[in-house]
């Protein structure tokens, strides 16, 4: 097996599910407001998932991975709300 080929791909994977729900999700939440606080809601709910499995299994995952997985929620975020914070409260 090819790991660095399959890495790759997977990564390739990875950024175009990301950029495709960025954009579902930029463009639904121009919509309405009330659209834009719904999905507000949802990225603090995976925000607050995330970190609550980083507690929960810190010692059992890599910090690292978890670190990430944060990271790249937060960078979802600001991609499809631009600089609000967690909450709304940016």
């Amino acid at each position: 097996m090819d790991y660095d080929r399959e890495i790759n791909a997977l990564a390739a994977e990875t950024l175009a599910i990301q950029t495709i729900l960025a954009q579902v999700l930029r463009r639904l939440s121009s919509a309405s407001p009330e659209t834009s606080i719904l999905i507000r809601h949802g990225l603090d709910d995976a925000s607050n998932i995330l970190e609550h499995l980083a507690l929960q299994h810190g010692r059992n995952v890599s910090p690292e991975h978890l670190a990430k997985a944060v990271r790249v929620a937060e960078e979802l975020r600001t991609s499809i709300l631009g600089q609000d914070t967690p909450g709304g409260k940016g």
